[in-house]
């Protein structure tokens, strides 16, 4: 079972929310919380409240069913982990740019 992370949760949110031109200070107004929380969710200081996760999601047109499918991955390796999830978020440009810094430092690796 995956544990819930912070962290993520507020990527999602932030990426989600980017994506559709919508301000965080506009967000929180519309969900009725202060900026203040609505940034430290964002940054993975808190968590939403459940509550407050749905109405997130019914303003952003998230499914929450899809929100938290995220698949289970067996290695525990911190960094890996959050590189994954990083990945995961990424728009098509960013996943473009990973690509090639990964084969990059790949072909160095080669070539030493």
């Amino acid at each position: 079972m995956m544990s819930l992370d912070k962290k993520f949760i507020g990527r999602q949110i932030r990426l989600r929310r980017m994506e559709q031109n919508i301000s965080q200070e506009r967000l929180s107004e519309l969900i009725d919380i202060s900026p203040r929380h609505m940034c430290t969710i964002e940054n993975g200081k808190s968590f939403p409240s459940i509550e407050t996760l749905v109405k997130i999601a019914d303003i952003l047109h998230l499914d929450l069913n899809e929100f938290f499918n995220l698949p289970e991955v067996k290695d525990e390796n911190p960094l890996r982990l959050e590189v994954m999830q990083l990945v995961q978020i990424s728009d098509e440009k960013d996943l473009q740019l990973i690509k090639e810094i990964i084969r990059a430092i790949h072909r160095n690796r080669f070539y030493k």
